[in-house]
Order: structure tokens, then sequence, then C-alpha cells
């Protein structure tokens, strides 16, 4: 077990940043029901209590803000038992058999998610004993910079990582700060599918990825099975090796359709979603998604994505406000290969398909010029032990105003964004983790770029021209929704997801308020609804301004089981439960948005 894990303190801060993350998000997902204590005025700080079965409750200071949200004070949750005193609230295990008939779990369902809520504050606990200073983390090269990411907001099972064990995560994981050297495999053409770019070959891609000692090596271990020109090469993750390789691939690797080539030279560093990886010996080296997962991936993904990132290239190069005043940034899938079990494959429905494939993705690195840095939106609300927050470091050093600093995000953010959205039909999955803000020197935003898109593509339900471009295979796997259903690409994962906790950061940091946060908001986007009138039926179809909205409710979606234990559960859109009130309609009488 990790050292870091012996350290009690760490363990209790961890343990109650969940535990208190829990109360807020839950409460606003209404699987919790807090009723207020005292009588403050609605839009302030205020008690609530939360009562459950056994004559258990809990009461902390918390306010409500846009989209019903519940923004809770660190710290101030205490848990009592019948008419025992209080005591702080720092173990979300306790939380989670508390509230087991509010979640709706009994039986393997509450095992599972109190393994899930344990590996979770583990991971935690690990990543608070580095934790770096805000001012350090906000100029940290960005492939290191994954591994001191707190949790991410909305999904309390956020680092789970269903199927590793202690020794995996202090070995892959991003907060273990290690670096993982991938093993390579040669499989027979038989059995691989390879899709790329079409300026990319198999042969240009190897040489890229591999130095000539390297391929010479790999080339005369697959000569003592077979042809080299038979086989293809993939790289896979150790644990994917070890795992599923070694054992579901026991009979391939023991007639020759698999070959185990050994390791790379190169290292990579995982991101938080543990399956991707950056080359930290050779940055300009491709990213790599890979395999890690016991259930098989959909690996129509590894041969659909270059197809999809061919595509949106081709659109975003033909205009002018998204390629040259905007400069979006698509870091996109160039190549896929993807292995059919030759026994399991005609068993996916089974949950028996693939379980081995690799996507090889553009690196950030070669996009950004000499004076630039790269900065994860979800590295932004990053808060250190001081208090201090990344947002609020890149503030200072740009030398703006908040409020200006934000309108400059805000607009370079949800421009590009309602432009896909609006004049192409293209809603895409642009959560923290895959969305990158490119700033200055001083810190002052750039640009925005985008990464991990191509499978989380959905398109509007009608015949836009831009689709004829999409050849015909590839269009067939990209879902369609209705222009209502697509906006929710923004609503869940940037408006709710993103933007609602920046409102509550900044207003505590920096006195932007609220209100004068969301009101920003609103102004991008009614400026780029009257920027363009030809578009402005399809805006309003979106409903973007509708008095409300629907709730994102991953939470439910995970403990109803319909939810992914993996880190790549981002790559959907949530589900949904209800409705809230829709910040971009009006500012609210309270001021809460």
């Amino acid at each position: 077990m990790s050292d870091e894990l012996d350290d009690p303190a760490a363990w209790r801060r961890a343990g109650s940043l969940v535990t208190h993350e829990m109360l807020g998000e839950l409460s606003y997902e209404g699987l919790f029901e807090p009723v207020p204590v005292d009588d403050e005025k609605p839009g302030a700080y205020r008690s609530w209590r939360l009562s459950l079965p056994g004559e258990v409750g809990y009461e902390f200071k918390a306010r409500q803000g846009a989209f019903d949200s519940w923004s809770v004070v660190a710290g101030s949750a205490t848990r009592r038992a019948g008419s025992a005193p209080p005591v702080p609230a720092e173990d979300p295990r306790t939380l989670v058999v508390d509230a087991r008939s509010a979640l709706g779990v009994s039986g393997p369902t509450l095992a599972g998610a109190l393994a899930e809520v344990t590996a979770t504050v583990a991971s935690e606990a690990t990543r608070l004993k580095s934790a770096p200073t805000a001012d350090k983390l906000s100029v940290m090269d960005y492939n290191l910079a994954d591994g001191h990411l707190a949790p991410y907001p909305r999904p309390v099972f956020d680092k789970t990582r269903a199927g590793f064990s202690a020794s995996d995560n202090a070995l892959y994981a991003p907060e273990s700060g290690s670096d993982i050297q991938l093993r390579w495999f040669a499989v027979h053409r038989e059995h691989a599918r390879f899709q790329a770019a079409s300026e990319l070959t198999e042969q240009l891609l190897l040489r890229d990825e591999l130095d000539a000692e390297q391929r010479a090596e790999f080339t005369v271990k697959v000569s003592e099975v077979g042809d080299p020109t038979d086989y293809r090469w993939l790289p896979v993750h150790p644990w994917q090796a070890d795992e599923i390789v070694g054992t579901r691939y026991a009979g391939e690797l023991a007639t020759g359709v698999l070959v185990d080539l050994g390791p790379s030279r190169d290292h990579y560093r995982p991101h938080q979603t543990v399956s991707t990886l950056a080359n930290v010996s050779r940055p300009h080296r491709h990213d790599v998604r890979t395999t890690l997962s016991v259930r098989g991936p959909d690996s129509v993904a590894a041969h659909t994505g270059p197809a999809v990132t061919a595509w949106l290239k081709r659109v975003l190069d033909a205009d002018s406000l998204l390629s040259e005043q905007y400069r979006f940034e698509l870091l996109g899938e160039v190549a896929g290969l993807s292995v059919r079990n030759p026994l399991l494959a005609p068993l996916a429905e089974h949950g028996l398909g693939e379980t081995l494939d690799v996507t090889w993705r553009e690196p950030l690195v070669a996009r950004l010029a000499e004076d630039e840095r790269a900065v994860s939106f979800a590295a932004l609300p990053y808060r250190d032990l001081d208090g201090d927050t990344v947002i609020a470091e890149l503030i200072r050093r740009s030398g703006w105003p908040a409020e200006q600093w934000c309108a400059r995000v805000f607009d370079l953010l949800l421009t590009p964004l309602l432009r896909w959205l609006v004049r192409y039909g293209v809603g895409f999955r642009p959560h923290g983790r895959n969305l990158v803000l490119i700033v200055d020197s001083a810190g002052r935003p750039r640009r925005v770029a985008i990464k991990d898109f191509a499978q989380g593509i959905v398109l509007l339900d009608e015949d836009l021209d831009c689709y004829a471009l999409l050849d015909d295979e590839t269009g067939a796997h990209l879902p369609r929704r209705p222009a209502d259903l697509l906006a929710q690409s923004l609503f869940g994962p940037v408006l709710s997801g993103q933007l609602r906790f920046w409102a509550e950061l900044l207003d505590g940091d920096f006195g932007l308020s609220r209100a004068r946060f969301w009101a920003l908001v609103r102004r991008i986007v009614a400026k780029f609804r009257a920027a363009d009138p030809e578009l402005a039926a399809r805006f309003d179809a979106c409903r973007l301004f509708a008095p409300r909205v629907e709730r994102a409710t991953p939470n439910r979606e995970h403990l109803a089981g319909t939810g992914s234990a993996e880190a790549e559960r981002d790559d959907e859109f949530d589900a949904h439960w209800g409705e809230v009130s829709n910040p971009l309609h009006s500012p609210d009488p309270a001021g809460a948005w």
C-alpha cells in the first residue's frame, strides 16, 4: 500500500473534501433534500440539515447558485447520530451507508458504491501529499499537471478506476507521478484494422513513434514467428497487457497471432483519463489513447476517430471565424488500430468483444508558440492547501480585472462552440478534462483547444450541407439529436459542469458577483445570436434561453447502474432528471446568477 495512505491527516483532508462534494452534488441532483436551519435571506450562506434514517443528521453551511446547484462551505459539515454530540463529517463512506436508502443502493450495489468512494478518497489522499501551490501548478508542464488535479467536481465517484488495485494505482495513476513504458505487440493483419488520416501510412506512423533501432529489434522478434509484413504493430497499456492480453489472448500469443515485442524506450505520463498518455521522452510524438477495460471498448472509435477528425478539420479550415479569428484548436485523432479477438468478437453483445485497440492523437506541445502555456480547464478551479486557486493566479498575473479576464475566456470558449453547434450542427463533449486554455506568458487567454472529442461527437437530426463531406460509414456511427437536445452539449458539461463552479469561486476570491459573472456569459451568447440573423431560427430551436433546462445527473446515472466507473465516462452526454432554472434566461432576483 502507498505510504501516503498511512498519513491520517491526508486521509482526513481527502475524506472531508469528498464528503462536502457529495453533500453539494447529491443535493443538486435531488438525491438529498436538505432543509434550512436558520432564517438567513435566500442567496446567502446559511445552515442546512439533512435528515437520514436511524436518527442520523448532517448539518452544513451552503448556498444555492446557478442551475439550482449547491455550494457547500469546506469544513462546515457535521454528523450527529441520535443524541450524541456532532462530529466533523470527514468520512464519505459513512455518508454513503447513512444515506443508502436515499441513494437507492443496497447489497452488492452498496458494496460497490463503498468500494468506489474508498478508492476515490485514497487517490485524493495520495494527491494531497504532494499538492503543489496554485502558482506552481499554473505554470507546470501540461502533461505533468494532470497528476495534481483535484477530483472532477460533478461525479463524486471520480477516481475509482475499476479493476485497479492499490499497486496498480501506485504504478499507473497520474497522481503517482510515475512514468509508464508502453508494451508493444504485433498482431496478424487478418485480425487488425488500421485507419489513418489520408496522408498518414502505417510506416510513417511507426517511423514517427519508434526509433530505427527499436523498429529493427521489433522486426527481428516478429520474424521469429512469421513474415513481418503480415503483422501490424500497436502499443498496449502495461495493465492491459498483464490483465487482459495475458489471459484473453493467451491462445493467440501461443499460436503467433499476437506477438509480444516488449516495452518501448519512451516514457509516458498518464492524463486524468488514465488510458490516455503523453510522451514525456519525446513530447512531439503522438499522445496515445490505449484500451484500459475489462469489458471491451467500442472498437468503432479506433477506426472512425481519424475520419471524424479529418471531416471536422475540413469544416474548420474553411471557416475563417474558427480557424483565423478564434484559432480554435482541434487536437485530432490521426490514426487508430483495433484488434478483433478471433473467438470473442462474435460474442460482443455479451460484453466479450474486442478489448484491445489504440488511437494516436496530435500532441498539444506541437501547437504551442514559444511564449504560450497550456492549462487544462480542469486545473482552473484547483485550490491549493493555502486556499489559492489557479484561475486566481492567472488573473492576478495577467494584470487584467477579473471581469475582463473572464469575458475573454467566455468568448474564446463559447463563441466557437456555439458556431459548431448552430452553424454546423456539431455537438462536442467539452468537459474540463478535454478542454485546454492556451495563455501567453502573462496568463492572458489567447485561444482554446479541445482533445479527445471524436468519440463524443453528436450531430443535428437534419441534413446540413457540411454533412455531405462525411463518409457514409463514419456518419452512420454518429448519433443524431434534435436541436434542443444537441444544446445539452453546452448546458451539461460546460455551463453546469464548469462555469457554475467558477462563479462561486470568483465571487469569493475576487468579489466578482455571481450576477455579474452570468451577465457576462449571457452577453456572449446573445452577441452570437445577434451576429448572424441567418442562423436565428436554428439558434432558437436550441432553446438556449429557455426559462428552465434539464438537469444533468451523472451520479444518479452511475448509482442506477447505467453509468460507467471508467474515467472516460465523460465521453457521453449525461442522463437527466427533472428541470432547473436556466441562468441564460434572465438574472436571478436574489442574485444567485
